[in-house]
């Protein structure tokens, strides 16, 4: 049948014995790789339980909210437990699928994540009946956990509520097309396996009739060994463009969250300064609009003597109200010119900039703000033609018919505006925009000036209110001097060893010590600080620390200590406040020394404390004077 007729029926013989071994042989290889199959099945398997293992092993690692990397959304919210019946403020997060929330301090979120809910295993439902708005309730069912969430406002509310289920619905989505795609690749897979080894089996089957004992073996052996090359070949491509394709997936995922993040700021952004633009623009408008109805008018009336106003009383209700507005009006003009020629990579910080100087101009207008006001006042009420022509000119259409108060308020307000619309830019500002930069110095320089126009302001208050305090004193000889008294740091009310003296008042150079009877204040000493002591009842100068000299400062001034001005004698040794008593003794030339008495432990010790840190300060002033 295969071989020659020598001996046919051996012949025969051994050909049916060699077709039932290929047989065999096939058979066993068919199985070996079913085996094979199953076994890198079973792999797969226990590959994707580990894998999930190890996620939640990393996400077990994540103990602070910087090790997350690209979250999907952040945010401040209210979280209520079902243990603790009280809404408290969290930061959320959204890592993947996993929604994390950390504790909070000053809206910043600190340490381990307090706890976190798998969204995949989450059902969100909208809760209408509690007291706070906006709020929804998540649950994880396979564990029971439960919280309610709060926003503040709808549009947040909303925001959250819709990206919840919206991540659940994109893995559930992702995890359904890896499991189609891998039945697909599992049957062309087997469908090439099994045309493989059927092309394998049929070459096997030529070469063992062609080719003799040794030849046709080794030929057997070699075509199950490239079969084999070729099976790990293909799996091994298939596990490579599986992976790829995952990785492809994920990457795509990150870069659309970021994309959009991106351009949410970018709108943002736009919109800010669309906002600065159009508050600019009717700043301007308005000062333009006090000039046109107020400031000419009465400037021409006193032209033609028809006097409404003398020229100081129109500068002190007005200040340089002119000048202001040539500093908006050239402002408004680069904010317009930016907006106009608007992209992407536009540029806002640098007029800030290179313009903030400009608006030291603010400093007058507001220092006398108090002072326009109270004239105001006085010239409405005394001043009949002042007030028909306001009466008027709040008539106007274009004024909107408001009161000339609030015009007079708007540059005041001007200043910290700009500062809250440069920060509120600055967050939406992403960190390699070329404006960044800008934004940080541009708003550093606001708020310099806005702090400088502050001090000054508090600077002239205080000084109002010392000529209003010399003005109410009344002196028995009728002599009293209080030109180096330019500051009042303390006042109240005192009693005097063997006296009737009972009120006090502490000055940058002056302790004034007077009686009240009646309504009239009577001064009964004037005592320069250049020649007071204070001593404690032991007779032994009292001394304060650095310390507690920086810490009065900031208490008693409003505000940090200058190095250059407030610098402390670090020789001074250290003694307590703390005196014996509610009273302390004060030295004046070494000579004259006076018991002071006070209601409560609390003000003895905050007087001492300001006389102290004031003769220090005295000393030093008078130390650099002399060294220059």
């Amino acid at each position: 049948m295969f071989f020659l007729a020598i001996n046919k029926n051996k012949f025969i013989y051994i050909g049916g014995v060699s077709s039932i071994a290929i047989l065999g042989l096939i058979y066993y290889l068919k199985n070996k790789y079913n085996f094979k199959e199953e076994e890198e099945n079973k792999n797969n398997s226990y590959n994707k339980e580990m894998v999930s293992q190890q996620l939640s092993e990393i996400r077990k690692k994540i103990n602070d909210f910087n090790k997350l990397s690209f979250p999907t959304k952040q945010g401040l919210l209210f979280k209520k437990s079902r243990y603790l019946k009280e809404w408290r403020c969290r930061f959320f997060a959204i890592q993947d699928n996993i929604l994390f929330y950390f504790d909070t301090k000053n809206s910043v979120p600190t340490g381990h994540p307090l706890g976190m809910f798998n969204l995949l295993d989450c059902q969100f439902t909208l809760i209408q009946n509690e007291k706070r708005p906006n709020v929804f309730k998540i649950l994880e069912q396979k564990t029971g956990k439960n919280c309610l969430i709060s926003c503040e406002n709808i549009e947040e509310f909303q925001n959250w509520f819709a990206i919840l289920p919206q991540i659940q619905q994109i893995v559930l989505k992702r995890e359904q097309i890896c499991i189609k795609l891998q039945s697909l690749i599992r049957k062309k897979q087997q469908a090439k396996r099994f045309r493989e080894l059927k092309e394998a089996s049929v070459q096997i089957q030529k070469f063992y009739h062609h080719h003799e004992g040794h030849r046709k073996f080794a030929r057997f052996v070699h075509n199950v060994i490239k079969v084999q090359s070729i099976v790990r070949g293909f799996l091994q491509k298939l596990r490579y463009r599986r992976i790829k394709t995952q990785v492809l997936v994920i990457q795509s995922h990150f870069n659309t969250i970021k994309l959009k993040n991106r351009l949410e700021k970018e709108f943002t952004r736009k919109r800010i300064v669309q906002e600065l633009l159009a508050t600019e623009k009717s700043y301007v408008y308005n000062l333009k609009l006090i000039i046109d109805i107020f400031i000419r008018p009465l400037m021409n009336f006193h032209s033609i003597e028809q006097k409404v106003l003398s020229l100081s009383e129109i500068s002190g209700v007005f200040g340089n109200w002119e000048q202001l507005y040539k500093i908006n009006s050239e402002f408004l003009k680069l904010i317009q010119g930016k907006f106009d020629t608007w992209h992407t990579e536009q540029l806002i910080g640098d007029i800030f900039i290179s313009n903030t100087d400009s608006l030291l101009q603010y400093t007058p207008y507001v220092t006398n703000f108090e002072f326009s006001r109270k004239l105001l006042d006085k010239l409405t009420a005394s001043n009949i033609n002042f007030r028909n022509f306001l009466d008027a000119a709040q008539r106007d259409k274009r004024s909107k018919y408001l009161d000339i108060s609030s015009f007079l308020i708007q540059p005041v307000q001007r200043l910290p505006r700009y500062e809250l619309l440069l920060r509120d830019l600055n967050k939406n500002t992403y960190d390699s925009h070329p404006d960044k930069e800008n934004l940080v110095k541009g708003i550093s320089k606001v708020k310099e000036i806005t702090m400088y126009v502050n001090n000054q302001q508090k600077e002239r208050e205080n000084l109002s209110q010392v000529i209003q305090i010399q003005q109410e004193l009344i002196s028995d000889n009728g002599k009293i001097s209080f030109s180096s008294a330019t500051r009042l740091i303390r006042q109240g009310d005192v009693k005097v060893s063997k006296k009737k003296w009972n009120y006090m008042y502490l000055f940058n150079s002056q302790l004034v010590i007077i009686q009240k009877k009646d309504e009239k204040k009577l001064v009964k000493e004037i005592i320069q600080l250049d020649c007071l002591g204070i001593r404690d009842e032991t007779g032994v100068d009292i001394n304060l620390s650095n310390g507690d000299l920086n810490q009065s400062f900031t208490t008693s001034m409003g505000g940090p200590s200058s190095p250059d001005i407030y610098a402390i004698n670090t020789s001074s040794s250290a003694l307590p406040i703390g005196i014996s008593g509610n009273k302390f003794k004060i030295v004046i030339n070494q000579k004259v020394e006076y018991s002071l008495y006070f209601d409560t432990p609390e003000e003895r010790d905050g007087w001492f404390t300001d006389i102290a840190v004031t003769l220090n300060r005295l000393e030093i002033l008078n130390s650099s004077t002399k060294s220059k």
